[in-house]
């Protein structure tokens, strides 16, 4: 929505990453002994040691984390002085490449361009300094795509794996819905909102794309003079990761989108605009458009992160009221899978997309031991302790990285926050539950999981460029008859070339 971590992914351009263009080293020998105890996490410094912190957001994410920072800079570590800066999703990577000279000391790394910061070795490996009581409580989907081996190139918690960073969250990014517009539709069309939501909007029970299609078509008679939408946009991840569908295999080393599912996913987004005529087809997938268009109440279903609490909620002066509409959280709707048979062991599950930013140090020479020192025991603070994840999630821009505090986090969405103007309001959503399930995984009887972006399994994300090209040279987003397998079929050959050149850089 309003600054999506998918706002961020873009090819990182080709700069100075290998130590031969650059100014500033590879630290080959990176050690804070001198200072810090890897036994008990304690550290000893009698000097101010100043580090710089870099994140990404807008106003209201700069005042949150201008706030944290401050916090321990002036209650925790007196002797930490972070000074922080916040640039705009847009133009962080690219400013973080362009900056290969000087890169700050601690700084956001998104999870989708990881993979390449660590095969270049510009950030440092910590793991001798982490030790297993420390990390036992974070959720394990957060921490572990953030290790590396080096030897290998695999990322993921594999034997001799280093942690290359902690994750600042873990976010999911599921479907939610105006309730006030949908209990509008449903007064307005002689429907009983109660039961409307018990059959289709159950947060702990998914429903089919067909079922879903089914409700938009039942409330769409009554938006049919207004200017407004069922759907603001439908994400791509959602709906190919609910058709078991995805563009590499699990290691990145091979296509997928040749396989049947993923062109029905296409099909199905597709339809949701031109068959059923629940969507615009200028919006697509994009997640700007959705934004705009949901928060201005011009749709009834859009795209929701915990992150954009923090502007519903209104604590920050960047958005000092909060929204005047109740939001509601639903998992993602369920394609048929690789069979087309719903209820049998390959179905389509309920799977949002997992997000997330991480930590990381520079590994350059030109942040000091004693600033990489520094720089850990601020990040695992910001990890790690509870009353620096309250202080988070209370804010709206994350939930808790800790698995002991998601009952916490849960019982908060039915509690109230006071805005930046002092006002009062519930917690909306109220039902954080929701992203805590798409989270904790599933089992046989939970049909609603959670599955990182494709762009963590591959070096560069080119092929996300190519990808938008093709989508905008095909004209699927506006001509009706185009099909899924014609999109797949112009694209195949484009992301082949751009796999080749991941594996080729990996050894593979």
């Amino acid at each position: 929505m309003k600054k999506k971590i998918l706002s961020v992914v873009a090819a990182i351009p080709t700069l100075c990453f290998a130590s031969a263009c650059s100014v500033a080293k590879i630290d080959k020998n990176a050690n804070i002994d001198q200072w810090y105890n890897k036994d008990t996490g304690e550290i000893d410094i009698t000097e101010q040691v100043d580090i710089d912190w870099w994140t990404w957001g807008g106003n209201a994410a700069e005042e949150i984390f201008t706030n944290i920072a401050n916090t321990f800079s002036t209650v925790v570590c007196p002797n930490i002085k972070v000074h922080y800066t916040c640039l705009p999703s847009s133009s962080y990577l690219n400013t973080l490449a362009n900056s290969s000279n000087d890169l700050p000391d601690l700084f956001f790394m998104p999870d989708t361009d990881f993979y390449q910061y660590a095969f270049n070795g510009v950030v440092w490996d910590f793991s001798k300094y982490i030790t297993a009581a420390e990390i036992a409580d974070v959720w394990e989907a957060g921490y572990e795509r953030y290790m590396y081996n080096p030897q290998t190139k695999i990322v993921g918690n594999t034997p001799g794996a280093g942690m290359y960073a902690l994750p600042k969250d873990i976010s999911t990014f599921s479907l939610c819905y105006n309730e006030n517009l949908m209990k509008e539709a449903c007064q307005g069309l002689g429907l009983n909102y109660n039961s409307v939501k018990s059959e289709y909007l159950n947060d702990k029970k998914p429903i089919s794309w067909e079922k879903f299609i089914e409700l938009g078509l039942k409330i769409k008679p009554y938006f049919a003079n207004s200017n407004k939408n069922i759907l603001s946009h439908y994400e791509l991840n959602a709906a190919i990761f609910s058709n078991n569908a995805d563009f590499f295999t699990d290691d990145g080393a091979a296509s997928r989108i040749e396989e049947p599912q993923f062109a029905g996913a296409l099909d199905f987004m597709h339809s949701l605009a031109f068959e059923h005529g629940l969507m615009a087809g200028s919006s697509g997938s994009s997640t700007t458009t959705g934004y705009n268009s949901f928060v201005g109440q011009n749709s009834i279903f859009s795209f929701f992160g915990p992150w954009d609490c923090e502007t519903f909620w209104g604590v920050t002066s960047a958005d000092p009221n909060g929204m005047n509409f109740t939001v509601k959280m639903m998992p993602v709707p369920y394609g048929p899978g690789a069979d087309g048979v719903y209820n049998t062991a390959d179905d389509g599950m309920s799977c949002a997309q997992i997000g997330s930013a991480g930590y990381c140090i520079s590994n350059k020479t030109t942040t000091t031991n004693l600033q990489r020192a520094a720089a850990l025991k601020f990040c695992k603070w910001l990890t790690i302790n509870e009353d620096a994840q309250r202080e988070l999630y209370q804010k709206g821009t994350q939930l808790p990285n800790l698995k002991s505090m998601a009952q916490e986090y849960i019982d908060f969405g039915y509690k109230t926050v006071t805005t930046y103007n002092g006002q009062t309001i519930p917690v909306n959503p109220s039902n954080l539950s929701a992203f805590i399930d798409v989270v904790d995984g599933s089992s046989e009887t939970d049909r609603v999981t959670g599955r990182a972006k494709h762009q963590t399994r591959i070096l560069s994300n080119e092929y996300l460029s190519d990808w938008s090209k093709v989508v905008t040279n095909t004209r699927f987003w506006s001509d009706a008859t185009m099909t899924g397998a014609q999109l797949v079929a112009a694209y195949k050959d484009t992301l082949q070339s751009r796999i080749n050149e991941s594996n080729a850089k990996l050894g593979r």
